[in-house]
Parts: C-alpha cells; structure tokens; sequence
C-alpha cells in the first residue's frame, strides 16, 4: 500500500465522506487565504475559480479541470471568516465521467501551534462510488497546497498515472479496513506474522 495515504473514507447511512486533516507551517491567516480568495484558491485547485461569493447562498463556479471540460457548480452553505468554507459541490458529466451531483465540501481552518491546520471534508453520495477517485485527488491538491504554503510555485498538473497509483491505494486501505472490522465482528484471529 502507497505509504502516505493520510486520507479517511467513512461510509456513513447516506453518503461517502473523504476528509483529510493536514498540518502546514503557515500562519492561518495566509491559510485561510489560500481558501477563500479566488486567485489562490485556484492554484491548488488547478483551474479558475470564477465565482465565490463569501456569504451563505453565494455562488461558486471553479474550473477545476479546464482542459477536460470539468466545472463545479455550488451554493455557500456555510461561511465564517477565517474559519470555515462549506459549500455544495455539483460538477456536471465531462468526459467519460458522469454527474456528480449531491455532493457537498467543507473546508476548516484553524490555528495549530505556530501554524496552522485544514480539514477538508467531501461528502458524495452512495450512488456516486468515486470515494477513492476523490481520496486520490484530494490528497494532491491538498500537497499541492502545502508547497505553495511552503514558498513553492511550481506549474501544478495532477498526472493520470500518479493519481491511478494513489486511487489503488486508497481502495487497498478501504479494503483493509474492512476486512478488519469483519474479523473483529466475527472474532477471527489472524495468526501473527
């Protein structure tokens, strides 16, 4: 399994949850930036963002694949000023990819020592079955913000093949997951290795 799969999948009754909490060595206000203004949001992301309306029932409109056609479309659900960016997330079929619609994101910042923390939260639903899709993707544009926290401004791409490789091992994780929690069920014990 890819060592640094750091991403969660919970399977709740209704939705699929991928969260990643990370830790960046940048105040979080410069953080909280990086959220919330257009122009920085979009060089993690790695598309536009046209639209952010900072305000419950504002616009979202982010061209997070421009190349490929692939748009989300939301609402606000949620904004507090250096804190938190909830928002639906609706990306119309592009491509071989279908909707995704019904899907909602959640951003948390907050102050960890001297730096400071995301939780990034994306809840789809059950019928989507991209979880490890988005895991693999979340987890490069959530490294791809800690470099630019970090004084880096590389020319972001994500790669199919990196992302390919990060989608198996996050299927493998999910996997392992829950096969354990069946043997725990069960009381099936493995032999030690």
């Amino acid at each position: 399994m890819h060592e640094s799969v750091d991403g969660t999948i919970r399977h709740t009754l209704d939705m699929n949850e991928v969260e990643f909490e990370r830790r960046f060595a940048a105040p979080v206000e410069q953080l909280w930036r990086f959220v919330s203004e257009p122009e920085l949001l979009a060089r993690w992301l790695g598309g536009p963002v046209d639209k952010l309306e900072p305000f419950e029932g504002g616009e979202v409109v982010i061209r997070i694949a421009p190349k490929m056609g692939a748009t989300v479309y939301g609402k606000v659900l949620e904004y507090v000023p250096q804190r938190v960016l909830a928002l639906t997330w609706e990306v119309p079929a592009w491509g071989h990819t279908p909707d995704l619609i019904g899907t909602t994101m959640r951003w948390d910042v907050a102050a960890d020592g001297d730096g400071s923390r995301l939780t990034l939260t994306h809840a789809l639903p059950h019928s989507a079955f991209r979880e490890h899709l988005l895991s693999a993707a979340w987890h490069l544009h959530m490294g791809q913000l800690g470099q630019l926290l970090a004084g880096h401004d590389e020319h972001y791409t994500i790669q199919q093949d990196e992302i390919y490789a990060l989608v198996l091992a996050y299927l493998e994780k999910d996997q392992a997951e829950k096969q354990a929690y069946y043997e725990h069920l069960l009381g099936i014990q493995k032999p030690a290795a």
